[in-house]
């Protein structure tokens, strides 16, 4: 390749990198005092008074006393607002984190209907200056979105209702619970809109659940809450007995049920023998057990049923994983 050539392509190489780099700078040059031009617009701009809406959001205090309330109320009111656009800006930065305070009783209720006592409202444009002194801001508000806040309330009752324990208890093996649950107390008060105390049977608790347990158990355990409902008790203790068990067998008669006078019924086998887990406290016990086996020989038709069911009854609730055989016998029914 000819010398001359060879340094002319070099020159030219040099030459494009160089323009690059000045076409580069101009563009930054250009691109930081475009973006210096638009910060001191809207420095100006924001000094100016505009139009805008800032979203606040709401909480309501002090509602009318014995009365409950049992429709949602908006929780953000928009503010359309007019003023310098700093302040504006300001109150968009914080508004979402600064709730506006509406005391309801002294907001200026309204009845929504002459034919009820319990539906009343509010115009939002009454709001305004309460809003005001609460932003603290220079800014004019021209309107708040919704233009009214509804509120429907219902009448306070108080009912007493019994604890529900919501729990699980495993006890080890040859263990068992040897009784009810105890809850203290086992009723508490509850407290809110008729509407919804009505629905109310009882309160629950918390769901928990004991594993590998061998001894009597006591625990505290908060109470569920409800939606809209107070609760005169947040927890509650609980007492779970638990105790060793043995397994017992014993053999009964059966007894026949609506025997008829005109005819005698024989069963076959006569006797049924039971199983069941009883805690060894309760042991001494058996011999009390009122339970019985029965069958029911009422409305008998002894061309459609050859085996009569047997039943047990009275079985008390001191005894637990009741089996018994058999579950059906045969009989001969013969008239007198």
């Amino acid at each position: 390749m000819d010398p001359e050539e060879s340094t002319g392509k070099e020159l030219n190489k040099v030459l494009g990198v160089a323009k690059k780099k000045l076409f580069n700078r101009n563009v930054a040059v250009f691109t930081f005092f475009l973006l210096l031009s638009f910060i001191f617009w809207y420095i100006n701009a924001l000094s100016k008074n505009i139009n805008g809406t800032v979203n606040f959001p709401v909480r309501y205090t002090n509602f009318p006393e014995n009365l409950a309330l049992v429709n949602e109320l908006p929780d953000k009111l928009k503010l359309e607002v007019q003023g310098p656009g700093y302040s504006i800006l300001k109150a968009r930065i914080s508004g979402n984190k600064t709730p506006l305070i509406i005391d309801v009783k002294n907001s200026g209720l309204e009845v929504s209907r002459e034919e009820s006592d319990l539906e009343f409202f509010i115009y939002s444009y009454n709001l305004r200056e309460s809003f005001i002194r609460q932003i603290r801001s220079d800014f004019e508000i021209n309107s708040v979105i919704p233009d009214s806040i509804n509120f429907v309330f219902d009448k306070v009752i108080i009912k007493k209702v019994p604890v529900k324990p919501d729990i699980k208890v495993n006890p080890l093996r040859q263990f068992m619970i040897s009784g009810d649950i105890i809850t203290d107390p086992d009723s508490v008060e509850i407290s809110g809109p008729k509407a919804v105390i009505d629905t109310i049977d009882y309160v629950l608790t918390k769901s928990h659940e004991y594993n590998q347990i061998n001894e009597e158990i006591s625990r505290n355990i908060d109470l569920e809450s409800i939606r809209k409902v107070g609760i005169s008790h947040k927890r509650v203790e609980i007492t779970v007995p638990v105790e060793q068990f043995t397994e017992e067998v014993i053999d009964i008669p059966v007894r026949i049920l609506n025997m008829p006078d005109t005819a005698d019924v024989k069963l076959f086998p006569n006797m049924v023998s039971i199983h069941f887990n009883i805690a060894l406290s309760d042991y001494n016990r058996i011999q009390e057990i009122p339970f019985e086996a029965v069958v029911d020989i009422k409305d008998l038709d002894v061309r459609k049923i050859d085996r009569l069911t047997v039943e047990l009854v009275n079985l008390p609730t001191f005894i637990q994983n009741v089996r018994y055989n058999p579950k059906q016998v045969e009989y001969i029914f013969e008239k007198k």
